[in-house]
């Protein structure tokens, strides 16, 4: 699957963001004449990822969905947003074949007021019957984080999935496994709080190794509501969730995620397609 980087501005400066070196104020926003040309190369998934910095900020937004809302090589379209414009593009993102993954930010973080528009902007979407096509996703980054803003939401809402990421600090010097180690408490709380409201936890990235966990530990993560055996087997560390997605840069470039942004950065004009 490819994800396509629409720009490289937020709206938003998160503390935990692994784009924060790659978003800038400085505006790169794709064409269409790119745009399309992404298109092409990402049809052999039948899939693709909407990204940015923070999509919804876009311009041409509205021409980009109306584009895949009738191109038919693609069968889903993934959304990836904070959720703070979305009333801007309610009619441009009501369909069917769209997923919208909003990563929620707490008011700590964003504010009252954007926070109450985003809780606004999931109970437009869900008026529109668009509530099977929203994930929530929540990042964790630090040690004793307050969930509760995202858990009003799930249990307002209904929601019984709820996408999660343990974030991987930028400063390297925190450490690798111990760095797990030290976020277990934080991350059982939260999962105990989606266990008491039956919401399935399901893992973004970076899933916790099973060396991790004691054994009482990995009877509790057993007993939590997972929509299914697969997502199960992930969580519990029995197998990896990394996939061969590509991100494509307005600037050309490719990347397989962020992460490789500086070392295996290409021109994705040097490969046919996707595939290639």
């Amino acid at each position: 699957m490819a994800n396509i980087a629409l720009l490289n501005r937020c709206n938003l400066k998160c503390p935990y963001c692994f784009a924060n070196e790659y978003t800038s104020n400085t505006s790169q926003d794709i064409d269409a004449t790119t745009f399309n040309k992404m298109l092409d190369f990402s049809a052999p998934d039948k899939e693709v990822g909407l990204i940015g910095g923070e999509p919804l900020l876009h311009p041409n937004l509205d021409t980009f969905l109306d584009i895949l809302a009738y191109d038919m090589r693609f069968m889903r379209v993934t959304v990836f947003t904070n959720g703070i414009y979305i009333d801007k593009h309610l009619s441009s993102l009501v369909n069917p074949k769209f997923i919208i993954l909003i990563n929620v930010n707490s008011k700590k973080q964003i504010g009252q007021g954007a926070f109450d528009r985003l809780d606004n902007n999931i109970e437009l979407l869900i008026q529109r019957g668009m509530k099977q096509n929203i994930t929530l996703g929540i990042n964790v980054y630090e040690e004793n984080q307050d969930f509760s803003d995202i858990l009003y939401l799930i249990k307002k809402y209904g929601f019984n999935m709820v996408r999660l990421s343990v974030v991987i600090p930028n400063d390297k010097s925190k450490g690798g496994i111990s760095y797990f180690y030290k976020m277990k408490p934080t991350l059982f709380s939260l999962y105990r709080e989606l266990k008491a409201l039956n919401c399935a936890p399901c893992y973004d990235c970076n899933a916790i190794p099973e060396c991790v966990y004691t054994e009482n530990e990995k009877e509790f993560l057993a007993s939590l509501p997972f929509l299914n055996d697969y997502e199960r087997s992930i969580f519990m560390g029995e197998r990896s969730v990394c996939a061969p997605v590509v991100d494509l840069y307005p600037d050309g470039t490719a990347t397989r995620c962020f992460g490789c942004y500086d070392n295996l950065k290409v021109k994705y004009d040097d490969f046919e397609s996707i595939s290639d």
